[in-house]
């Protein structure tokens, strides 16, 4: 933008507000993506109406918000996190809207728009009644989710001057931050060009394996997001072996930190992948996964000899990425696998892939980190005098790193508890392992149920609940409860008392 044009929009605004600037601009983003399946309508001869509706009254109000106010010198903690909350709540009842003027109820729509920016992937609607743009939709959702995240923590809250470092390091902890020496801006520039990058790549190369240009397209834009919303039919399973490869490969893409793709990428440090711990254990993980998946389903099958163990080794390793990236795509039948089985994909969903990737969960460098401060413990048993740090990849672990990791996993562990109780009350006739196999999904992202139920024959009042478990998982739980202290609302509301009593100091 034009220095000239950036000044007269300033000069012409009337209040501070970070925050309302803030969502303006997303406002007129999400307007003009909503236009994108609305030639996707047009193309396949089906209402673009219901998309373009919304267009007007987002950029007036989007332009309106973005003109008439001003960014203040200092975001403060308090209003840089409801800035970070509104954000992605606007982000959700604009997505949903498509899906209500479609026909869907309030809640299966807000549901939809929730399981799409939070690239869960879960749906309250039947695809086989959803049309071309729609699926279109829901898909774009799912692939500006993937960089919500890292957009909000690493360009709009340090650019507004608030905790910058500790919003980094939250979301690309194991990324060797120490030496990212990068403007936050070039740092979001980067990785939106490398998400792009990835894009493009897979959806020539799945064109190329003999896809069609529309499930191309869509599948990749839940793919490289990990999302995992399929476009109607069989989705992955009904592409070919080699089609299936690509989205392997994607997804664990999706699944590693971005950080180690800016250094392959663009500093051609391609040493940096096995140089991370956290690349190396999320491999060895994935892989012990499947070793141990594979081995139950083949010592509980009827007839051993008749089982197709290339088969079998290829849709369990498939599924452990798909689960362990939070994709959630499926080529399989995993309602009949044995409960064995089951409880490990469990474990593989809760524990996510790698920290600073578009993959949900607790991440695994958290675990790297835990597993350090347990052998430590277990070392000063027997030398009680020692002195010895918490290290991941041969650098020393801040204590406030330590406990950030164990308040994390600790409060997944307990989401999870509170979300199976709650699925057990509100759901009559739902089994223990159901409703484990369901907060697990919403809480990590994953989309998929390893119980096989049906989303859209719950209640209400559970598919609200579950849209509220998905943006909690999404924001690693302890950042969403920020929302439910004390001290937030009181900060939040000292924030605004002295912003307003400064502006009014300006005006006299």
């Amino acid at each position: 933008m034009p220095s000239s044009l950036k000044a007269r929009i300033k000069n012409r605004a009337i209040w501070e507000s970070s925050t309302i600037k803030v969502l303006g601009v997303i406002e007129m983003i999400l307007g003009i993506s909503l236009l994108a399946p609305a030639v996707i309508a047009l193309f396949y001869g089906e209402d673009p109406w219901i998309f373009v509706y919304p267009v007007p009254f987002l950029l007036i109000l989007g332009t309106l918000q973005y003109v008439l106010f001003k960014n203040v010198e200092i975001v403060k903690p308090a209003s840089g996190l409801m800035m970070m909350f509104a954000a992605w709540w606007v982000a959700f009842f604009v997505s949903s809207i498509p899906f209500f003027l479609h026909g869907a109820s309030f809640v299966d729509s807000l549901f939809e728009g929730v399981s799409g920016f939070t690239t869960t992937g879960m749906s309250a609607i039947e695809d086989s009644s959803l049309p071309y743009s729609m699926l279109f939709w829901r898909s774009i959702t799912q692939w500006a989710g993937g960089i919500a995240v890292v957009m909000i923590f690493l360009f709009l809250i340090p650019m507004m001057g608030i905790g910058g470092k500790a919003f980094v390091n939250n979301e690309l902890t194991g990324s060797e931050t120490y030496k990212f020496s990068m403007r936050i801006k070039s740092a979001a520039r980067n990785f939106v060009s490398i998400y792009v990058l990835l894009s493009v790549a897979e959806a020539v190369l799945l064109m190329i394996c003999g896809v069609g240009s529309f499930e191309s397209i869509t599948t990749m834009l839940s793919t490289i997001s990990t999302g995992g919303f399929v476009a109607g039919g069989d989705g992955v399973a009904g592409y070919s072996f080699a089609a299936q490869v690509v989205v392997l490969a994607f997804m664990f893409l999706g699944g590693t930190n971005f950080y180690l793709h800016y250094r392959a990428l663009n500093k051609r440090e391609f040493s940096a992948y096995r140089k991370s711990q956290e690349f190396i254990w999320t491999v060895i993980w994935f892989l012990l996964a499947t070793v141990a998946i594979t081995a139950i389903l083949l010592i509980s099958a009827d007839d051993l000899f008749a089982v197709d163990i290339g088969n079998t080794i290829w849709h369990t390793l498939f599924t452990v990425v798909s689960m362990g990236t939070t994709t959630g795509y499926v080529i399989t039948d995993t309602i009949v696998w044995p409960l064995a089985a089951v409880m490990i994909m469990w474990m593989v969903m809760l524990f996510g892939s790698m920290s600073g990737s578009t993959s949900g969960g607790v991440k695994i460098y958290r675990f790297l980190i835990l597993r350090s401060y347990v052998k430590n413990g277990i070392y000063k048993m027997f030398h009680p005098y020692s002195v010895r740090d918490v290290r991941v990849d041969s650098r020393s672990v801040s204590s406030d790193a330590v406990v950030s990791a164990v308040v994390v996993i600790t409060m997944f562990l307990v989401a999870l508890i509170i979300s199976t109780i709650f699925l057990l009350v509100s759901e009559t006739g739902m089994s223990i392992s159901e409703s484990i196999g369901l907060s697990i999904s919403a809480i990590s992202n994953v989309g998929i149920d390893m119980g096989g139920t049906a989303i859209h024959g719950l209640s209400s009042a559970s598919k609200v609940f579950l849209s509220f478990m998905m943006w909690v998982g999404r924001l690693e739980v302890v950042i969403a409860l920020l929302l439910f202290t004390k001290t937030f609302w009181r900060d939040l509301i000292s924030d605004t008392n002295t912003g307003v009593r400064q502006t009014k100091k300006r005006r006299i």
